[in-house]
């Protein structure tokens, strides 16, 4: 016989999120995929590989977005909070910034065939400052949303994960947007002769993309409600300053080392994205972009198959032991992936590539779905400390760590390059030790910075007992929402 705590239901029943609402919210996850993580992807492959920019150029273009959104973040996350309509907080802004956002990205990659090498910098970095602009008044409510859709601690994983599936079909679709630009559909003729041009496919995929920025990013605008919106909670609300929003963040010590955990994670993600992608054409299948495409492709199915596997596992195992306890589990997978490029890369057997990817999928399966969800237990964290609901400002903050986490490791990948002494117009036919350094690099860096982020999670102090004390006291103190 279940005794009457054994028979209470895991999610009360006030505490679920319906599931059109769900569906709406994880729909629009792709956009982030596609208006973020399309361009970082293929940034190397365009402008160095083929448009013969140095990396450090291309670095610079990335970097270059990322410093603006660094500007633009954390006002947005501030307006966002601060803001009052019929309509609520975040879904005027998530309207209009899906619409001007998919009809701004194209113009990122129009640009004329004869710029300069530091036209097409400036012309990229010129566009997507004004894309970013507009994807930011959308990102910023959107990524707030879900630290408001449920005050319970599994329904906030169970959420994340529904946007999970989304996500990782679209990062499928990432994954062989190298193979698509290069299609013979896209090539161009060049001294007679037609070549593939990623570049020109991209200009063509491109206006596929604004259009799915549009069509997906309107949806929680239009079918989800604002749960903490209507409470006396946010219409009793002072109007937070800015300083004070960001230093309150800031001084908020959960999300502080949340945030640190994920700058070394992402650092590692980049360094072994963006230069092992150089390790996996050049001296693994001698500089062929064709089988470089393609295996990009086969290490995207692998990673989507084994996502979608472990998105529930790991759902189902949070509920069971804890968010902190899955993220180790994952850390773990993908440190083990990191620590074996050096016997899996090999040209001897390509495939070997591929089983990397195993782990990957699996363990970036894990982290995904956790970090989102234990954002959302440190907004309860801190309305405990401040008496104020912020969803905005820690969004915000953490969007933009999160964007320059990637960043700094892709722009890390530009330099590293040049001083192994990798020269793109070589070709396979690399300065003797230039793929050893390389190969050293590939496996040191992300094992270094995943290593880090493992350690610092032991001390982040919100477990599910506690998350579950610190809901109780926010509502003795100001009842449910």
């Amino acid at each position: 016989m279940l005794n009457k705590e054994e028979r209470k239901p895991l999610i009360a029943p006030e505490d679920k999120v319906p599931f059109k609402s769900k569906l709406a919210y994880a729909a629009a996850g792709p956009v982030d995929v596609l208006g973020i993580w399309v361009l970082v992807s293929i940034a190397y492959q365009v402008f160095n590989m083929e448009l013969k920019l140095p990396p450090t150029y291309v670095a610079i273009i990335l970097m270059s977005l990322r410093l603006w959104d660094g500007v633009l973040d954390p006002i947005m996350g501030w307006i966002s909070d601060n803001t009052r309509t019929k309509w609520g907080r975040r879904r005027p802004y998530i309207l209009v910034g899906a619409i001007m956002a998919g009809l701004l990205y194209p113009l990122i990659w129009w640009f004329p065939s004869d710029l300069s090498q530091v036209g097409i910098m400036f012309w990229v970095i010129g566009f997507g400052v004004i894309f970013y602009t507009f994807f930011t008044i959308w990102g910023i409510p959107y990524q707030s949303l879900l630290m408001e859709m449920t005050p319970d601690y599994n329904e906030r994983t169970r959420v994340a994960e529904m946007r999970s599936y989304f996500q990782t079909i679209a990062g499928f679709a990432n994954g062989w947007i190298w193979w698509l630009s290069m299609l013979p559909i896209f090539f161009i003729v060049k001294d007679g002769v037609e070549v593939a041009s990623p570049i020109n496919g991209m200009r063509y995929i491109s206006l596929i993309i604004g259009a799915l920025i549009i069509i997906l990013g309107v949806l929680p605008a239009i079918f989800l409600k604002e749960r903490y919106y209507e409470s006396d909670l946010v219409q009793n609300q002072k109007q937070i300053k800015l300083w004070t929003s960001i230093r309150e963040t800031l001084s908020n010590r959960p999300f502080l080392i949340l945030s640190l955990i994920t700058i070394f994670f992402l650092m590692g993600q980049a360094i072994f994205d963006g230069y092992g992608r150089y390790v996996g054409t050049y001296y693994v299948l001698g500089g062929d972009w064709g089988e470089g495409a393609k295996f990009a492709g086969y290490g995207t199915v692998i990673y989507t198959v084994f996502s979608l596997i472990f998105i529930p596992v790991f759902r189902s195992l949070s509920e069971k032991i804890g968010k902190k306890k899955v993220l180790t589990i994952s850390m773990t997978l993908a440190i083990i992936s990191y620590a074996t490029t050096w016997w899996t890369f090999t040209p001897s057997n390509p495939w070997l590539m591929l089983l990397n990817t195993v782990f990957i999928g699996a363990g970036y399966a894990g982290l995904w779905l956790m970090l989102p969800s234990m954002q959302a237990d440190v907004v309860d964290y801190d309305e405990l400390k401040t008496g104020e609901r912020r969803e905005g400002g820690f969004s915000s903050i953490y969007s933009w760590i999160l964007k320059l986490s990637f960043m700094v490791g892709f722009l890390i990948t530009g330099p590293l390059l040049e001083i192994t002494g990798f020269d793109a117009e070589l070709g396979s036919t690399q300065a003797e030790g230039v793929y050893t350094n390389m190969r050293i690099g590939f496996l040191i860096i992300p094992v270094v910075a995943l290593g880090i982020a493992l350690y610092l999670l032991r001390s982040f102090p919100i477990t599910a007992k506690k998350a579950n004390e610190i809901r109780t006291e926010l509502e003795n103190r100001r009842g449910n929402v």
